[in-house]
């Protein structure tokens, strides 16, 4: 297998230097969740652009443990019941398909297929707990955990809801994805949209380390998948979904006042920051306009028959 390159190999540009003190700060106070551990000895984080492939990634890059997101799970908001891209993919599988979901999570897509052609890889033991209890078939393991095993199976179609952004290696996890597809089978990937107006929230942790460490637009994922010898069958994005209206609102009201240094992180942002979610407050009752996107990218790509 050819060696990747690592961010510091990449040719980029810096777009922000975050202090690591900050994004802790941050974490402490809009959900009360202790990071400090987990930026040990980093004191800042730079947020570059590679010039080829247009990814934006966070370096180094802080990833969250187990006690992280087990913290974020306490929050009912953070695993939406239902999502567009659920039902979207879900139109994709035909009736004989094998499906592999990796990161599972709480096996939302589950719900949209036919639970006897479903399998789920999560490497979170709680989350693979909660997916036993409602009787999902998922196991605890990484794709390369499972493709080692010797009652591996390749599936039809291979899934990935709101992963992708959370790890550190994208072109070996887009290749593992690819391993575990049959030849001719399908890819699902979703990601929160980089030129949504997420990228417009103020100091939104959720969208930095150690949640989110890379960002990705229409242009950088399927240019990776392409680059994997992938044919792109469809882009997908949705109206704003009802879990994510009070976003929306909230990054309408940033974008009033947005710096013109395009700075989005740092204590330099949380007036900002409290202000706009303040008026999401009282906003949010009000519907988005009809032609306003949510946040969520759907690529579903296809791995051309005789590529191992």
């Amino acid at each position: 297998m050819i060696k990747q390159a690592t961010i510091s190999e990449r040719k980029t540009e810096e777009l922000e230097t975050i202090p690591a003190a900050d994004l802790i700060r941050s974490w402490q106070s809009d959900f009360s969740i202790d990071t400090g551990h987990l930026f040990s000895g980093i004191e800042t984080i730079r947020m570059v652009r590679d010039t080829d492939t247009g990814i934006v990634a966070f370096d180094p890059p802080v990833l969250g443990d187990a006690a992280f997101y087990n913290a974020l799970r306490a929050f009912k908001w953070y695993h939406p019941p239902t999502k567009e891209e659920y039902a979207e993919a879900a139109s994709w599988h035909r009736p004989s398909d094998r499906i592999i979901d990796v990161g599972a999570g709480h096996g939302g897509f589950a719900d949209h297929v036919p639970q006897n052609q479903y399998f789920g890889l999560e490497t979170d033991p709680q989350a693979v707990s909660n997916c036993k209890s409602r009787g999902l078939n998922v196991l605890n393991a990484s794709m390369a955990d499972y493709r080692d095993r010797p009652d591996a199976m390749s599936a039809d179609l291979v899934t990935a809801f709101q992963v992708l952004e959370h790890v550190s290696a994208p072109d070996l996890f887009i290749d593992d994805m690819a391993s575990l597809a049959s030849p001719g089978g399908r890819l699902v990937i979703g990601v929160p949209d980089a030129e949504s107006y997420v990228s417009d929230l103020p100091d939104f942790m959720l969208n930095a380390p150690p949640h989110h460490i890379t960002w990705w637009t229409e242009a950088s994922l399927t240019g990776l998948l392409k680059s994997k010898g992938m044919q792109i069958l469809a882009v997908q994005r949705f109206r704003v979904e009802p879990w994510e209206r009070q976003l929306w609102w909230m990054a309408w009201v940033a974008r009033i006042a947005r710096p013109k240094d395009g700075q989005r992180f740092g204590s330099g942002m949380r007036a900002r920051k409290v202000v706009s979610y303040i008026l999401s407050l009282l906003l949010q009752i009000i519907r988005p306009p009809r032609t306003a996107c949510g946040s969520t990218l759907l690529v579903i790509a296809e791995k051309k028959k005789g590529r191992d």
